[in-house]
């Protein structure tokens, strides 16, 4: 029984992991930021942008849609997800099948933004959240707009899993998957 917790409790702290390693020093402004982070998070967001998971992801659509040319806030998005968030793309190749498709932010950025900046509009169609102290996670139907007032091009669901670190609520990870709609099929040469 002793040799079963014991094991028990070497698991459990295996686990965890080793300790975090300490916050970088703050830069040396004079000015203490609000954000131990902001050297590598960039820009500060406010309660009504991550103090909630529904803000979280408000934020979310709204920094990411715009008009065509209309360039995005990219230190904006950045900073709504952990250091360590992980996105997943869950797709369906027309041949092979379903397949998932890891991405680390910045490899996800380099790719969505140009297509955003042509003309995007992401709108959270619902909001589920479940959450438990400092977790969270929110399950949002969506509808993708090529122009604010165009028909509906594809519709999904955003998958997030969030983080209450004590001051605010973050990305830590993003699940999604879209399929076109019949106003996309119905577009000439699709």
């Amino acid at each position: 029984m002793f040799r079963a917790l014991l094991c028990l409790s070497a698991f459990t702290l295996a686990a965890q992991g080793p300790p975090p390693l300490p916050l970088p020093a703050p830069a040396p402004s004079g000015k203490a930021s609000s954000n131990p982070l902001k050297e590598v998070v960039r820009a500060d967001l406010s309660a009504a942008e991550a103090g909630t998971p529904e803000a979280l992801t408000a934020s979310l659509y709204s920094f990411i849609s715009g008009p065509k040319d209309q360039k995005r806030d990219i230190e904006k998005i950045r900073s709504l997800f952990h250091l360590q968030a992980r996105i997943m793309v869950a797709a369906r190749h027309p041949e092979k099948g379903a397949f998932l498709r890891p991405l680390e932010l910045e490899a996800f950025l380099s790719f969505a933004v140009p297509q955003w900046e042509k003309g995007f509009f992401e709108k959270g169609t619902s909001v589920t959240v479940q959450k438990h102290e400092g977790i969270a996670q929110v399950w949002s139907p969506y509808e993708i707009h090529l122009s604010a007032d165009g028909p509906a091009m594809y519709t999904g669901v955003n998958a997030l899993q969030c983080g209450w670190d004590g001051k605010r609520w973050w990305i830590t990870h993003l699940e999604f998957q879209s399929a076109p709609t019949a106003a996309l099929l119905a577009e000439p040469g699709k």
